[in-house]
């Protein structure tokens, strides 16, 4: 079988990284002789197979001394194909990749989140034309797939949408907790500016003086530097029903705890939070962007809302306070019903396959 480098920044938390470690775990199961290569000292997160070869390129401490641990690796490492997940990593292993011949080393670049904005400086490399080495760019929503297909048509003959896997053996349906006195929101998500913290720590604020339901919001997930949360929050006096926590590995031992789940995001890929919680079988509010409609339908098992507009998120928050347990529990049954029709292993697997073994469909 052909030997596989898979290539992120890290295996801490974040969907991305979860998602190369499944694939890099189903790659193994199916065969493939799998290294898992990073260049960041934080700690892994995600879990990989015995099976798969664990490099870390942090032998050098400064951020120059990494990038050119990067370039030597992948100048000398004998594979025969590299998938890189996220747009920072693409521009760094396209670099040494471009000394080194395309026929023999097939180069599968992901896309990982949805253009939002003005693009930046690895946008602008990559699609100013370092993604020719690529042999394959798979985006994992179809909004990014088009959006690059618009951008760059003449490369539309090697853009793939694969949207992301969640295991739905794992990711049973937990059973709801009765709506009593508190409607209870779990939130699963890095803590960043994607994530559109201010506007929902103001759309939280509001909805506290625009019902009598008492609710409670638990968001989870590690906090970005650039993100002054706390300030936010100190500011709009969220701390009694806005509660944040450290990321947790596995949402679906604390979903039980929740009536609903929220993704509040400016803009996604193709939300691992989203997937795994339909999965589970919960109702959701979630921003109307990207390809979250897919798995979202409005009114059906959740409410979408513009994650721009305050009064939106508000809004969607006060049409779930008005559902009973049993809409509830109706609306998570949808929920399952429509995770059922995306996810499928050996549809995930098979598709990557393809590319790796230069057969695309």
């Amino acid at each position: 079988m052909k030997r596989i480098v898979c290539f992120t920044e890290s295996l801490s938390g974040g969907g991305a990284e979860h998602q190369l470690a499944i694939l890099a775990n189903l790659l193994a199961e199916n065969g493939y002789e799998v290294s898992f290569v990073t260049y960041s000292d934080l700690p892994d997160h995600y879990q990989l197979s015995n099976s798969i070869k664990r490099i870390n390129l942090t032998d050098r401490k400064s951020a120059i001394g990494r990038l050119f641990s990067v370039l030597l690796y992948f100048l000398q490492v004998k594979t025969d194909c590299v998938i890189s997940y996220r747009q920072a990593c693409n521009a760094r292993v396209i670099i040494p990749l471009l000394f080194r011949s395309k026929k023999k080393i097939n180069l599968i670049c992901g896309e990982r989140n949805t253009h939002y904005g003005k693009s930046d400086k690895y946008e602008k490399f990559l699609f100013g034309g370092a993604y020719k080495r690529a042999n394959y760019i798979v985006a994992n929503s179809f909004t990014q797939k088009d959006y690059i297909n618009t951008i760059r048509p003449r490369w539309s003959n090697k853009v793939y949408t694969i949207i992301n896997y969640t295991d739905l053996n794992k990711y049973s349906i937990v059973k709801l907790p009765p709506y009593k006195d508190c409607f209870r929101i779990g939130v699963f998500s890095r803590v960043g500016l994607q994530k559109n913290v201010r506007n929902f720590i103001i759309a939280m604020n509001n909805l506290k003086n625009e019902t009598s339901k008492k609710f409670e919001v638990h968001w989870y997930g590690n906090v970005e530097s650039d993100c002054p949360y706390k300030q936010w929050a100190e500011e709009y006096k969220t701390g009694e029903y806005l509660f944040f926590h450290s990321a947790v590995k596995d949402t679906r031992l604390f979903m039980g705890q929740f009536n609903a789940i929220c993704q509040p995001s400016l803009f996604e890929g193709f939300s691992n939070s989203i997937s795994e919680a339909i999965c589970c079988g919960m109702p959701m509010l979630v921003g109307d962007v990207s390809d979250n409609s897919i798995m979202v339908k409005d009114g059906i098992n959740g409410y979408l809302f513009n994650p721009t507009e305050v009064q939106s998120i508000v809004s969607s928050f006060l049409k779930i306070f008005l559902l009973d347990d049993n809409q509830l529990e109706q609306f998570g049954k949808e929920s399952r019903v429509i995770a059922e029709s995306l996810f499928d292993k050996e549809v995930f697997v098979s598709s990557y396959t393809k590319l790796i073994e230069n057969e695309p469909v």
